[in-house]
C-alpha cells in the first residue's frame, strides 16, 4: 500500500506532523510520497512528486492541514480514498486529529477503514466555442468582486427559469458544502448524505428571495446579465475561471465522488456540537 501525502505548508503543526509521520513510514518501510513542495520544505526531494500524479501512483492519499487541504486533495485524488487530519480550525471535513493520526494510519495499513462518499459538483463553463470543467466538493460561486453595480444572474433548473437574481453573487453548495460559505450567506446546514443542492444568494437586492434546495439529479445553468468582464466562477475558493457576459455555465452532480476515510468514533452531529458550540450554555 502507497501514500500519498499533501501538506499545507504554510502552517508549522502541519510540517511538523509531517516530518513526524516521515519518520513513522520509514521505521516501518511503507510506501509513502510527498508532494513536491513539502518534500523541499522536508529536504527529501526524492520522496517528492507533483500532487497531481497522485491518483495514478497512490492507494491512499493523506491530507495534513484544514478542511481547504482536503478540498484540494478531492480534486486531486480522483476516486482514491482521503484521509484527513486536522491541523485548521473547524475541521469539518478532516475527520482526525493528530492525536488519532497514527492509529488510523493502522487501522488502514490492516484494511479495517470505512469509507463515507461525498457528492461532488460538475461545473462547464463555456464561452463561445471552449469549454472548461471544473469539480467541487463544496460549492461552486459566482461572486461580482470589485464591480460596483449589483448584476442580474439568470438561473434555469431543467431548461426551467427559476429566477433573474439580482444579488453580489450567488452559491450553489452540496450538502457537504452547505457548512461552509453558504451557510454564512444564510443557507441552511444539510446533512452531508442528503441528495440535495442548496442554492443561496449573496446579499441579494430582493427582499423576498431565500435560499433554495432542490435534488442533485437536476441541471442548472446560470448566466450573468451585464456588460462587466471581470465575474469570476470560484470552485471550493481554490480555482476560479473569469466570466465575460456570454459565458454559460452548467451544474450537475459530478459522476466521480469523493472518498473520505471516517472517524467511527464520531458522527456528523457530534462535530456540529462542537464546532458551533451548541448545547454548551445550556449545560453551565
Amino acid at each position: 500500500m502507497k501514500f500519498g501525502i499533501l501538506v499545507n505548508i504554510r502552517r508549522d503543526e502541519a510540517i511538523e506532523a509531517a516530518a513526524a509521520l516521515v519518520a513513522w513510514f520509514e521505521e516501518r518501510r511503507v510506501d509513502f510520497l510527498l508532494e513536491r513542495a513539502a518534500a523541499k520544505v522536508l529536504e527529501m526531494n526524492a520522496r517528492g512528486a507533483e500532487a497531481v500524479s497522485f491518483a495514478d501512483t497512490c492507494d491512499i492519499i493523506i491530507s495534513l492541514g484544514g478542511d481547504g487541504t482536503i478540498l484540494r486533495a478531492a480534486r486531486i485524488a480522483g476516486s482514491k480514498p482521503i484521509l484527513g487530519i486536522n491541523l485548521g480550525r473547524l475541521g469539518f471535513l478532516a475527520e482526525f486529529s493528530v492525536q488519532e493520526m497514527y492509529p488510523a494510519i493502522e487501522r488502514v495499513l490492516k484494511k479495517k477503514f470505512t469509507i463515507e462518499t461525498r457528492t461532488q459538483l460538475e461545473a462547464r463553463v463555456r464561452i463561445g466555442k471552449r469549454e472548461r470543467v471544473f469539480t467541487a466538493l463544496n460549492d461552486v460561486i459566482i461572486e461580482k468582486g470589485g464591480y460596483p453595480r449589483v448584476p442580474t444572474i439568470s438561473i434555469r433548473i431543467e431548461g426551467q427559469l427559476l429566477s433573474d437574481y439580482r444579488a453580489d453573487g450567488l452559491i450553489i453548495a452540496t450538502s457537504t458544502g452547505s457548512t461552509a460559505y453558504s451557510m454564512s450567506a444564510g443557507g441552511p446546514i444539510i446533512a452531508p448524505k442528503s441528495r440535495v443542492f442548496v442554492i443561496t444568494p449573496i446579499c441579494p437586492h430582493m427582499l423576498t428571495v431565500r435560499p433554495i434546495v432542490i435534488n442533485d439529479d437536476r441541471e442548472i445553468e446560470l448566466s450573468v446579465e451585464s456588460g462587466h468582464n471581470n465575474f469570476v466562477l470560484n470552485c471550493d475558493g481554490q480555482v476560479q475561471e473569469h466570466l465575460s457576459p456570454e459565458s454559460r455555465i452548467r451544474i450537475c452532480k459530478s459522476k466521480t465522488r469523493a472518498k473520505l476515510i471516517a472517524n467511527d468514533k464520531r458522527n456528523y452531529y457530534d462535530v456540529l456540537r462542537s464546532k458551533f458550540f451548541w448545547g454548551q450554555e445550556h449545560e453551565r
